[in-house]
């Protein structure tokens, strides 16, 4: 019982730690506190095409770390215009998880929070009209490179589907003017990857590709519809 109980505290601080990470990343504080809950969303920021939809979580722990199930939270959006929620339950469920989707209705950003009355935490949303991209060959553990021509910033979101069912959730890229990125996708997503093909959306124009062996594979714009 004891190792159990150890293994569980572990689990927490680890979980903890791991959003204390994303918070220095993004500047975005991952918890709020009071009374000893805290309540934790993930992700903390969402990049949405015109008409596609997000998915999000939120957790509340007790002071000792363990989840709270039967627990009531209000997911309130800053510009309801530019985002429409929607869930199954504002209660959380028995791991003290709340689960729900944010559609992107308009262009622009916004903010999601997750909220007992008393302490609250925030998602940030953007929602653009991006740019599809397409590689129909891809190595799972292959590199991807991928230049911003633009002076300024420019997001890129890359999903990944593999050539079986699990499903894997897409990682967003941050690129500064200029800047060009070699990534690798399994580490990006912490996942061993196996053959599939890759989608990238973007908020500009974007140049790259990867290397397989069946040669250098560009980026190919394609239009698409939700």
């Amino acid at each position: 019982m004891f190792e159990n109980h150890f293994a569980r505290l572990i689990f927490i601080l680890a979980f903890l730690l791991w959003g204390v990470a994303s918070a220095d990343e993004t500047g975005v504080d991952t918890t709020a506190a009071s009374g000893g809950n805290q309540i934790i969303v993930s992700p903390l920021n969402i990049l949405l095409d015109l008409g596609e939809s997000g998915y999000a979580d939120a957790l509340v722990l007790d002071k000792d770390g363990n989840p709270i199930e039967g627990y009531k939270l209000q997911i309130v959006v800053q510009n309801k215009a530019a985002v429409a929620i929607e869930s199954d339950s504002s209660i959380t469920n028995e791991s003290g998880y709340i689960h729900f989707s944010i559609l992107g209705k308009q262009q622009g950003e916004t903010v999601v929070t997750a909220s007992d009355g008393a302490i609250a935490s925030d998602i940030n949303v953007a929602i653009r009209n991006l740019i599809h991209y397409v590689l129909p060959y891809f190595y799972g553990n292959m590199e991807l490179s991928i230049i911003n021509p633009a002076e300024g910033a420019n997001y890129v979101k890359i999903q990944f589907h593999e050539n079986s069912d699990r499903l894997i959730p897409p990682v967003m890229i941050r690129l500064e003017g200029k800047e060009m990125k070699t990534l690798k996708l399994s580490e990006q997503l912490n996942v061993t990857l196996m053959d599939g093909w890759a989608k990238i959306t973007s908020t500009e124009v974007i140049f790259g590709g990867v290397w397989t062996n069946k040669g250098y594979l560009p980026f190919n714009p394609v239009k698409e519809s939700y």
